[in-house]
């Protein structure tokens, strides 16, 4: 598979968005969200849009997109770096190597502290980021179990180094 990667430009945001609807669904029996009225879960991109410091990385096969990353400013464990916001591979490239390898990219596009979440029921997200950040740190980093707070869940910290 020749996957291309690149930051969401303006005509991506559709396409992001409806992505972004499928996450959720794919999530809703562990994490409680009600669609609206127009059975859509809803997700603000809008600082994405227009915050420089908020990045949407896409992942695409040919013209046919493959997963999604948002990247926000550290804010659950940390004060500085990365917080990976949401991750998401379309159920057909799973299994393939297009996961890790957009987790391979975005982090590595973004060098300096991060932080990885995922909910406690998120038992297959949570095997999947300790294997690509094991791979990407050769093991150092920490996970910590958050119980306090607006966000809870298991936490991995790690630092990226820049390329050289």
């Amino acid at each position: 598979m020749a996957l291309q990667f690149r930051k969401a430009q303006a005509h991506d945001f559709a396409a992001l968005q409806q992505m972004l609807e499928l996450y959720q669904y794919d999530l809703s029996d562990i994490w409680p969200q009600d669609a609206d009225s127009e059975a859509r879960y809803g997700y603000d991109l809008q600082r994405y849009r227009e915050d420089e410091r908020f990045h949407a990385h896409l992942a695409l096969e040919g013209s046919q997109y493959v997963g999604f990353a948002l990247v926000a400013p550290a804010l659950v464990t940390r004060q500085d770096g990365n917080w990976m916001e949401q991750f998401f591979i379309l159920k057909r490239y799973r299994g393939t190597g297009a996961g890790a390898a957009l987790a391979q990219h975005v982090l590595s596009s973004h060098p300096g502290p991060w932080e990885v979440g995922q909910v406690p029921a998120n038992r297959g997200a949570q095997a999947f980021w300790r294997k690509v950040i094991a791979r990407i740190t050769a093991g150092a980093y920490v996970e910590l179990e958050v119980t306090d707070g607006w966000w809870l869940g298991v936490v991995q910290q790690f630092d990226v180094p820049a390329q050289r």
